[in-house]
């Protein structure tokens, strides 16, 4: 059975049903930071194990996978800045060096525990809090009409967490 809800007409709100939902994931390691299709964010939480379909079988996802489509993020550490998502090219082309560096500083991630998973339901902005004071800020386009969601939270329940576009949410199994 899906879930899905107008964030605006909802009672509880948006804040404590994510809480709720992601409550299981707080204190897992953040295990493998990649970025998918380009600008993508993804980031592999849990017990990391190899993928079923066999061209994949050499790369490894972890039980909870984190994916921020295409929404822009800002990382900080305390409150500064260390690197924010990468800028659109007219052509749609992502350098591969400005690829590396935002990467290098993203993998300071990798092996920390996760403290907390904030959204905020006025801009569906939300905050993931990592030990040592990281932060991955997203913070959605509400504007943006490209019916992508914001982001979305692979569950090693086989569920999956899908915010935006818009104020929508979703939760519904992955199959």
């Amino acid at each position: 059975m899906a879930t899905q809800t107008s964030i605006a007409n909802q009672k509880p709100d948006i804040e404590q049903i994510i809480s709720v939902i992601t409550k299981p994931m707080i204190g897992e390691i953040c295990h493998q930071v990649i970025f998918s299709y380009g600008d993508e964010l993804r980031l592999d939480f849990g017990e990391m194990s190899a993928y079923t379909h066999p061209k994949l079988a050499h790369l490894r996802k972890g039980s909870w996978q984190f994916g921020t489509r295409a929404t822009p993020w800002v990382f900080k550490q305390d409150d500064r800045i260390l690197t924010s998502s990468l800028p659109v090219d007219i052509d749609g082309e992502i350098d591969d060096s400005e690829i590396d560096t935002v990467k290098k500083f993203l993998q300071q991630l990798e092996n920390k525990e996760l403290i907390d998973f904030v959204i905020s339901a006025h801009n569906i902005s939300l905050t993931l809090i990592f030990e040592d004071d990281y932060q991955l800020i997203l913070q959605p386009d509400l504007p943006d009409d490209s019916g992508l969601a914001y982001w979305e939270l692979f569950m090693p329940t086989e569920q999956i967490l899908t915010v935006g576009p818009g104020l929508f949410w979703e939760c519904k199994s992955s199959h």
